[in-house]
């Protein structure tokens, strides 16, 4: 048994063409409905642990926001139950929870009792949650004044220092500055440590950083309920194919003057690996990357890769039909799914020439500082423009290599060198 068991869940809400038609529904005799039912979740299950951290994904419009109001008891299910052992803490959408003609105090105070504190409990809490929203004298001011940023820090810091068995979270950490949503990410890791935390955002790397589970809503249902990496690869999959489905052409003007050049010489790519049967390729399949690897300066292919050398990731791509603006790039993920680096031709200022048939590319760049590990590369194909394209192919992990160890690394993504520093004396200049 779980902390939260959600058992088939349904959440219908009607839709009128005008308000015209939701009076004469309620006042009909004979209970005719005028109203089209809308059903914002369809028969929705999941069970969710102590101490998970689990990531709710969807398209707009999907439900996230719906599940979790009715976890949190903002909203009443039209079906099916919703189960909660511990103490529940939310933030949800600005403005929920919070009486906008009270100050800062008042409310911290007012969300406190609503969680079972006494006054005297609150009294010892207050210090912290005032230190860490960090909003000064705006704290014995009416909330209704407040930016949304000072009023997501207050919020924020009112619910992880109620310390609750359960944090919901949705989208509200978007709204703050970067320096407040890393010191939110690091409160999340102290304090709701072995702690049940759902998170709602389109924030992939906050998915992929603190969550080992994802659930993929959409359109009301449940899709997927799993492994981060998969479903975020699932949910990739299913973003590219709507961007399809709605943008068939490519509209603006395509300028053939300012491309490079196909050159004459014809290599062979026999040595570069077939990635044919690695993974399902995304896109339209107007064209398909059939081999891709990464071959260094002498012309040998390698799967190891020194920091600051130079290397050339070849691709070799198959066009099913004439492709008049490619877009070639790629992503690099590390052993956790992070991505550490993106580039594209459209990026450096390159414009490919219009292709068909078998071409060859090599993509050449200087390897960043990585720390040593294991890396993925997932090439990409495009036809189109850095803001508008249509997806001819995406394949996942295609590539892998390792950077060796050095003498040191230092945490976090990118190895640095041991550098040098100097210290001077400071002008008296008062």
């Amino acid at each position: 048994m779980g902390v939260i068991n959600v058992n088939n869940v349904s959440k219908m809400y009607k839709l009128y063409k005008n308000s015209t038609e939701r009076f004469k529904e309620a006042i009909n005799p004979f209970h005719k409905e005028y109203g089209k039912p809308f059903y914002a979740l369809d028969d929705v299950s999941f069970e969710i642990n102590k101490g998970e951290m689990v990531g709710i994904i969807g398209a707009n419009g999907s439900g996230k926001s719906t599940i979790l109001k009715i976890i949190t008891g903002v909203v009443q299910a039209t079906t099916g139950s919703v189960e909660i052992d511990g103490r529940i803490a939310a933030l949800l959408e600005l403005g929920a929870g919070f009486d906008m003609e009270y100050t800062g105090i008042e409310n911290i105070y007012m969300n406190g009792a609503v969680l079972g504190f006494t006054r005297a409990e609150m009294d010892k809490k207050v210090k912290d949650i005032l230190e860490f929203a960090d909003i000064g004298e705006f704290a014995y001011q009416p909330v209704k004044t407040y930016s949304s940023g000072m009023f997501v820090r207050l919020a924020f810091a009112a619910q992880i220092f109620s310390d609750p068995d359960i944090l919901v979270i949705d989208e509200a950490l978007s709204v703050g500055d970067i320096r407040f949503q890393q010191k939110c990410y690091r409160a999340m890791d102290t304090l709701m440590k072995d702690k049940t935390v759902i998170i709602v955002t389109h924030d992939t790397a906050a998915v992929t950083r603190f969550c080992k589970r994802v659930i993929w809503l959409n359109k009301g249902k449940k899709v997927y309920d799993g492994d981060v990496v998969e479903g975020l690869s699932l949910f990739q999959e299913y973003l590219i194919n709507q961007a399809i489905d709605n943008q068939d052409d490519v509209q603006q003007f395509i300028d053939k003057s300012r491309s490079i050049k196909v050159l004459d010489d014809k290599l062979s790519v026999s040595k570069i690996p077939d990635i044919t049967g690695i993974t399902k390729p995304k896109g339209n399949g107007d064209a398909i990357i059939t081999r891709a690897g990464i071959i260094n300066e002498k012309g040998n292919v390698v799967n190891v890769l020194e920091p600051y050398k130079t290397v050339s990731f070849v691709f070799a791509v198959e066009y099913k039909k004439l492709v008049e603006r490619p877009i070639l790039g790629m992503e690099i993920f590390d052993r956790l799914g992070n991505v550490i680096f993106s580039t594209n031709t459209e990026m450096i200022g390159v414009q490919l020439p219009e292709a068909e048939g078998m071409v060859r590319y090599d993509f050449s760049i200087d390897i960043p500082p990585l720390n040593d590990g294991e890396y993925t590369i997932s090439p990409g194909l495009a036809n189109g423009f850095q803001d508008s394209h249509v997806q001819l192919c995406w394949i996942d992990d295609a590539i892998t290599f390792r950077v060796p160890q050095r003498e040191y690394d230092i945490p976090g993504f990118f190895y640095l060198d041991k550098g040098k520093i100097e210290a001077h004396k400071i002008e008296d200049n008062r």
